[in-house]
């Protein structure tokens, strides 16, 4: 696990993982804690101790999610006997965003945006190619499809795409050859519901054309994602 703290989204996934591998006695919440802490290796404040307790916040977080019922609530686990156990929508839910997870953390995206895209009703996720090797083959193939839609929508008449950051177009710098040189940024967590058309127009509502050198520095600091704005007034102020 990338170092930083550990949000209550970035365990859902690898409970379920847990709770598949332990599908026949479930889990408990003490046993849950030491699964989720040799996969996850928390570090840093993560691992400070509770006040007039013997556990760190690790530990906190990870009983947090009975507390605040967030397995249940989605239809992921029941609870019973104290101890998890997976439900059928628990194991869709990780065969169809199994990976998301750890990419929109890489990516920097917060807690609240994090919780908004990995919803069981949504039925299409989108990552940004190449920021995940765990993600299931259908969502990468899923991801590049919008990647060439975006392009296309993004490109003007001759196939010339600037750079929503700072305005450059590769063919322009640099002749023919770099023609289309861009790449395509996720502002927020691409997720949406709708049929095998729909999501692209959807999707491509979150989505900006960004140089190479702009598409970097927006995810330059380790845990945030730079917005556009502040983006160009960087840029407006160097």
């Amino acid at each position: 696990m990338a170092s930083g703290l550990i949000t209550e989204s970035d365990l859902v996934l690898p409970t379920l993982r847990a709770l598949v591998k332990n599908a026949d006695a479930g889990v408990s919440t003490t046993e849950l804690q030491l699964l989720l802490r040799e996969e996850m290796k928390p570090q840093g404040e993560d691992l400070a101790l509770l006040e007039g307790r013997g556990d760190d916040k690790f530990s906190q977080k990870v009983r947090n999610l009975k507390s605040h019922d967030r397995l249940e609530r989605d239809g992921l686990a029941d609870f019973a006997d104290g101890r998890y156990h997976l439900t059928p929508a628990g194991k869709s839910f990780i065969e169809k965003f199994g990976g998301i997870d750890e990419s929109y953390s890489a990516q920097g995206f917060p807690e609240n945006d994090k919780k908004e895209a990995l919803r069981p009703e949504f039925e299409y996720t989108f990552i940004e190619e190449g920021s995940s090797s765990h993600v299931s083959r259908t969502v990468r193939q899923r991801s590049k499809r919008l990647r060439e839609y975006a392009l296309k929508f993004f490109a003007d008449k001759d196939g010339r795409i600037s750079c929503e950051g700072c305005g450059f177009e590769g063919s322009t710098a640099y002749g023919k050859v770099a023609l289309g040189l861009i790449e395509i940024h996720h502002k927020k967590p691409v997720a949406v519901h709708g049929t095998s058309k729909k999501p692209l127009k959807e999707a491509i509502k979150d989505l900006s054309p960004l140089c190479p050198t702009c598409h970097r520095l927006v995810h330059f600091k380790k845990g945030t994602v730079m917005s556009i704005e502040e983006l160009k007034k960087t840029i407006a102020d160097a």
